[in-house]
């Protein structure tokens, strides 16, 4: 069955009317749809081509339900949502993601500041060394949609070259490398299709990091310049931390 038939064949057990679905190379994974003539066309990530049919069913009853406002099944959003969550479906599509990243620069030392350097600190001071050293780049972009993230099965680890600068100061670099590699170690899932990402667990230790209350202030100075310039993405506070997060990490 191919992907429109998948997606029509859920859509008339929805009741969601016409449906059509078509793939489409986005960069990162990601999914989108609109009504349009009387039809609710799907643009699927191309990334998702050779996935199994009862994956593709799940993908389809999980945006079918989605686009209607409407809980999905018990359980029929469960298989597209661990897949995607496997290393095994990231390390088959590695060349392919990279090969779209054009905003990122895998490389750790940039123009003045070192990600490498950064991160041996941020290891040892805070974690014994013990956490093994990920894939790092830099990555162009608004720092007001996000300074830093990582892509936990492809073990990247990206940050805003904004912070690539003399003028911003090394701690910074180095919270915003901490906030990142606590996510990777104390994210939880709630359930499937929900990541919780600031436990109280987490907001305890990232209270750790010893310049913390000054790494605040001085992304807070960021977020309200980059506020009067426009603001934080539609959804996103202006809380700088909110926009360091706005990501959409598998």
């Amino acid at each position: 069955m191919d992907l429109d038939e998948t997606f029509r064949t859920v859509g008339s057990k929805v009741s969601t009317g016409r449906v059509s679905a078509s793939y489409h190379p986005y960069r990162e994974l990601r999914h989108t749809w609109r009504h349009a003539d009387g039809v609710l066309a799907f643009r699927i990530s191309d990334y998702m081509r050779g996935s199994s049919q009862p994956v593709m069913e799940s993908l389809a009853w999980y945006l079918l339900c989605r686009a209607r406002g409407a809980d999905c099944p018990k359980g029929m959003e469960e298989r597209y949502l661990r897949h995607v969550r496997t290393r095994e479906f990231w390390s088959n599509r590695r060349d392919q993601y990279l090969g779209r990243a054009k905003n990122l620069a895998f490389r750790a030392m940039g123009n003045e500041r070192d990600l490498g350097a950064a991160f041996d600190h941020v290891n040892k001071h805070y974690f014994d060394g013990s956490v093994e050293r990920p894939e790092l780049a830099w990555a162009s972009g608004s720092p007001r949609t996000r300074v830093g993230f990582f892509h936990v099965p492809l073990g990247v680890r990206a940050v805003n070259r904004a912070l690539d600068s003399a003028r911003v100061p090394r701690y910074v670099l180095e919270f915003v490398v901490y906030h990142e590699l606590l996510h990777s170690l104390l994210d939880v899932e709630d359930g499937v299709s929900r990541r919780v990402r600031h436990t109280p667990e987490f907001r305890r230790r990232e209270k750790v990091f010893e310049r913390y209350d000054d790494a605040r202030k001085w992304l807070t100075r960021i977020a309200r310049r980059q506020r009067s310039e426009g603001g934080c993405p539609p959804g996103v506070t202006a809380r700088f931390t909110a926009c360091v997060d706005a990501v959409s990490s598998p």
